[in-house]
């Protein structure tokens, strides 16, 4: 008997090689290693179409130049761009028993639709951030009939799935709240094998220059979402103190603004963009991760892939925004919020960690010790299998095995 097949769509699939989100590689992987064969449906900035195995997986790479600095219009094309082709290369893989369409955006959703209409294909939708509300409280989408027929796509998507999964149990509640069923949370993963806590290696501290310092770490695109300005706010207040150092890691189309507003700034290092195996070098001399976003209530309900890593690597947390994340953070005292029209606020709240180290050690002991209990890889791959595993799941709330 052949191994059941799964189609997993995601635009931005990548491997701990090329850095980035790998959410989709452990997941997809998992269900190889559980028996299923899999074939993945993802984009590259190449001018042709390929197709690679990678680690059991068939990745198909579907010929789309991206990148994060784009504007709005030219977003929205690509994305339709992306739609449009990944419809043509599902509809062509045979023997298919189930879709995995990861969103955002929301119009991937038109994928699964397709398969399931034209194919008879059922498919999981998987929900990253709440599209169309975050673009629309961003102002991005002012027409009130675009708005409208935006929500009505969005309702579709999620009626025609056979399952739901949300990202974060805020997004998990919001949709469980607007279709009137169940849904799915699969959070994003810690790679507690990657990440670990290290002791700072002098070699790395003199490579950035923060021996003997305090240092507080960005990582992650750098677009209008993030409103990085929060960060330069709380440095310029500090500008005079030589026991802190601010590492801003990642680039977009925000990092021009950002270097022209950091300028006299001496404590603040853009640092571009690194793979993942830099990442890990710049976290092991970090103290602090700041993670910083618009402050509109549906970036409250996001799960940012840089909040796992953090707690992986045993950092501090620091989130300017109020929303599910910050409440677990501060609950299991490996991070606080601050507030980011309060730049002094960051520095009260930083004031007894650096007073007393114990304080941060204690943080970094918690913040590892929530990624191995609730968000390593292994144990949301088991939960991601068991998706496709069970036939007639029991519908327990905040529970993977949900939404029949």
């Amino acid at each position: 008997m052949l191994p059941k097949k799964i189609v997993y769509v995601y635009q931005f699939f990548r491997t701990p090689e090329e850095g980035g989100i790998i959410r989709s590689y452990y997941l997809s992987r998992s269900l190889v290693d559980a028996g299923y064969e899999v074939e993945v449906i993802t984009s590259h900035n190449e001018k042709q179409y390929a197709c690679r195995q990678i680690e059991g997986l068939t990745v198909h790479y579907l010929p789309l130049h991206y990148e994060q600095r784009y504007g709005t219009f030219r977003r929205l094309y690509v994305y339709l761009a992306f739609v449009l082709k990944a419809i043509g290369c599902a509809l062509r893989i045979r023997n298919v028993y189930r879709c995995y369409i990861a969103s955002v955006p929301l119009s991937v959703g038109f994928i699964g639709v397709a398969m399931k209409w034209f194919k008879g294909v059922p498919y999981y939708f998987e929900v990253g951030d709440l599209w169309p509300r975050t673009p629309i409280e961003m102002g991005y989408f002012k027409n009130r009939f675009l708005q409208k027929l935006l929500y009505g796509l969005e309702h579709l998507f999620y009626e025609q799935a056979e399952k739901v999964i949300g990202l974060s149990p805020a997004i998990q509640s919001d949709i469980e709240e607007r279709i009137n069923r169940p849904v799915a949370y699969i959070s994003n993963i810690a790679d507690c094998e990657f990440y670990q806590p290290r002791s700072k290696d002098p070699a790395l501290e003199n490579r950035w220059n923060t021996a003997g310092k305090t240092v507080i770490t960005y990582f992650g695109s750098i677009g209008k979402v993030v409103a990085l300005d929060a960060l330069l706010d709380i440095a310029r207040l500090g500008q005079n103190r030589t026991d802190l150092s601010f590492l801003i890691v990642g680039t977009g189309s925000e990092l021009p603004h950002l270097k022209q507003k950091a300028v006299g700034l001496d404590h603040v290092q853009f640092l571009g963009h690194v793979n993942k195996g830099q990442l890990r070098d710049i976290l092991s001399i970090t103290d602090v991760a700041y993670l910083s976003y618009l402050d509109v209530p549906a970036l409250g309900t996001n799960s940012p892939n840089k909040l796992f890593e953090a707690l992986a690597a045993g950092k501090l947390c620091v989130i300017n925004i109020r929303g599910w994340h910050c409440d677990m953070i501060e609950s299991e005292g490996c991070g606080f919020y601050a507030d980011q029209k309060n730049p002094q606020q960051f520095y009260d709240k930083l004031k007894p960690y650096l007073q007393q180290p114990e304080f941060l050690h204690q943080a970094s002991e918690n913040a590892r010790r929530l990624a191995e209990t609730q968000f390593s890889r292994q144990k949301l791959g088991a939960d991601f299998v068991a998706l496709f595993n069970v036939e007639q799941p029991s519908l327990r709330r905040n529970h993977v095995l949900v939404n029949s």
